[in-house]
């Protein structure tokens, strides 16, 4: 199931607590229409008799999902403080639209840095290998001499390097 629909669980969850239903009701509902693993849970723990901070406290021990857990964290102190939970919670998944666009953005980042990256990688190659077919004294040189095997030894190696350091700068969470 996921936790893919854990914004649209929440809006419901706001959209009920709007409508004068409980906040346990509200969570129910938006089991019933947008399921979600955490819901879920949430749900079987509260019609059990747990209470609603108590059941989050729970699953917050065994999740790893940041969104999942702040939502959890939220969930929980409204459950306890009480106040207006629906303008709380809508609040809550304004913050989760704000983090996918985030997280969106910084694909496309890392998107155009791999394509700067193997473009930067690659034009040296197909440069080189013009000039070596093309020059006859730059394919001696660099064939035929230590310095030429130095320069290309050299060069390849900075070139992955390079690659393989720009991987880790935008892999890096």
């Amino acid at each position: 199931m996921g936790n893919e629909q854990l914004r649209d669980a929440l809006a419901h969850i706001a959209r009920c607590l709007r409508s004068s239903h409980a906040l346990s009701v509200a969570l129910l509902s938006s089991t019933t229409h947008h399921p979600t693993d955490v819901t879920r849970r949430l749900a079987r723990l509260t019609t059990s008799g747990v209470p609603l901070n108590v059941a989050c406290r729970r699953i917050i021990d065994h999740e790893s999902d940041r969104d999942v857990l702040m939502s959890l964290h939220v969930l929980s102190i409204s459950a306890s403080s009480g106040g207006d939970i629906a303008r709380t919670i809508d609040s809550l998944v304004d913050t989760l639209d704000d983090r996918e666009r985030a997280r969106a953005e910084r694909r496309v980042q890392a998107a155009t840095a791999m394509a700067s990256t193997r473009l930067i990688t690659w034009l040296p190659v197909v440069c080189g290998g013009y000039v070596i077919v093309d020059n006859r004294e730059v394919r001696h040189t660099l064939m035929a001499t230590p310095l030429g095997w130095a320069c290309l030894v050299v060069g390849v190696a900075l070139n992955l390097v390079g690659r393989r350091w720009t991987r880790m700068l935008v892999e890096r969470p």
